[in-house]
């Protein structure tokens, strides 16, 4: 059996990323804190934009090839105070907007009871589909 051992791994002009486009790995993903308002850990993602309490922007460094991209994403605020529940999203091909809401359940009781819309210090989101 082969065995490829590589510290980078570079386009044919040796220095530019070598670019993902047909493949079905995540085109974009994002750890962002919103109470802190501060990205933890990106890729192909400029910025954030913190919309209001509990709804932001991922801004895509490089576009999506159409608005009907697949995005993933959960939420919690870590230190056990539970976790968040994606009320929607938005999606353009150069940016995704997310909501999310405090759950809370009660022991024993297992239905769905949405808070209001609250800022989580874990928010982490994919993106999947092609590239511009």
């Amino acid at each position: 059996m082969s065995e490829v051992r590589a510290n980078t791994i570079s386009a044919a002009n040796g220095t530019d990323p070598v670019t993902l486009t047909k493949q079905h790995a995540a085109k974009a993903w994002l750890n962002y804190d919103q109470n802190a308002n501060s990205i933890n850990e990106s890729f192909n993602v400029s910025s954030v934009t913190d919309n209001s309490t509990g709804h932001f922007t991922k801004n895509y460094t490089n576009s999506m090839s159409q608005e009907n991209h697949v995005v993933g994403c959960t939420s919690a605020e870590t230190g056990g105070s539970g976790p968040g529940a994606d009320r929607y999203i938005s999606l353009a091909r150069g940016s995704s907007r997310i909501g999310n809401a405090f759950a809370q359940f009660a022991a024993g009781d297992v239905s769905n009871q949405m808070g209001t819309m609250r800022d989580q210090n874990m928010n982490c989101t994919s993106s999947h589909g092609d590239l511009a």
